[in-house]
């Protein structure tokens, strides 16, 4: 029996392909390939570490999450969880898979259903407010013209937009219900009580602002990511200019439309990093360095994942 999941998952795979099609079409693999190969080292080894850096600050922003909802967890186990969700971002088709496995694994730690998917719902949607107003940071550390300055407006009104929407029932419902494990899924209390956990969170003003705070952090550091593998390849990009972008790019990636964002990231790459004279070829590149360095980074959440499934069947 064709599901609509089945049709929207066949749906986002046509997508994916004729994007990276349409975008291979006009791509000089020359001139992609003579990049790759000339990568710096210094530059390489900084977006490594870089995104440990992210990972570790956006593992302690969700712990006072969970702090303030009186379930802490001591630092390892939010690394852990943290790893393993990233991991299966990195091997499920969306980025929901991956926060829906953090959760259900959040839950073996707290033994509270809504208080640990709650947890990860009202993370992620701080970090989406934080998306745009990273952006804004970025303007008075470059020349930027009219169309950049409203550009980033657009983008912060429309990351403050998503979020808000969790403020309507029922698109609440349906984050929740898509963050949910299968066997709670359909279990309308649990789903209503998540959803009011989430908006408990987000009306404490003080954890909010410390959450936004630590969120901008982060997504400074995944601006830097990008700044330290146009480095690598060479391309003169500033950190301010990444700044500006990133966020604009990965609200764009957000969409669900493609697998993993795969060919939509990619064109937003190239179009907003053309406006800063980057080459196809460069911001191509950077796309695709991007996503192995942070797969790569993401591997210590297979075993990781392993041994609590062995440590639990053992107990």
């Amino acid at each position: 029996m064709i599901t609509k999941e089945k049709i929207s998952l066949w749906v986002r795979i046509a997508i994916t392909l004729g994007l990276l099609a349409a975008l291979a079409w006009k791509l000089d693999f020359q001139q992609l390939l003579t990049r790759l190969a000339g990568l710096s080292w210094q530059g390489s080894v900084l977006a490594f570490a870089v995104v440990l850096l992210a990972i570790a600050i956006s593992a302690g922003k969700w712990g006072l999450i969970l702090r303030a909802r009186r379930h802490p967890l001591p630092y390892h186990a939010l690394l852990r969880l943290y790893f393993i969700g990233l991991f299966f971002n990195n091997v499920l088709p969306t980025a929901v898979g991956g926060d829906a496995v953090r959760a259900w694994e959040t839950t073996k730690e707290t033994g509270e259903v809504p208080e640990a998917i709650a947890s990860v719902v009202s993370e992620r949607l701080i970090a989406g407010v934080a998306l745009g107003f990273t952006a804004l940071l970025g303007l008075p550390f470059m020349d930027a013209d009219a169309r950049t300055v409203q550009m980033v407006l657009v983008f912060l009104l429309v990351d403050v937009g998503l979020v808000a929407l969790f403020l309507v029932p029922r698109v609440a419902e349906g984050i929740v219900g898509k963050t949910l494990p299968n066997r709670f899924a359909l279990v309308r209390d649990t789903v209503t009580q998540t959803v009011q956990v989430v908006r408990d969170t987000l009306r404490q003003p003080g954890l909010f602002l410390v959450i936004l705070l630590l969120s901008v952090l982060f997504q400074i550091c995944v601006a830097g990511v990008n700044a330290a593998i146009f480095y690598a390849l060479g391309a003169p990009v500033s950190l301010a200019q990444c700044i500006i972008f990133t966020p604009m790019i990965f609200t764009v990636a957000m969409l669900p439309i493609s697998i993993s964002g795969f060919g939509v990231r990619e064109a937003a790459y190239w179009y907003f990093f053309s406006q800063v004279g980057v080459t196809q070829g460069d911001a191509i590149a950077t796309s695709l360095l991007f996503f192995v360095v942070v797969g790569i980074c993401s591997l210590p959440g297979a075993p990781l994942f392993v041994f609590s499934k062995n440590k639990l069947q053992a107990a």
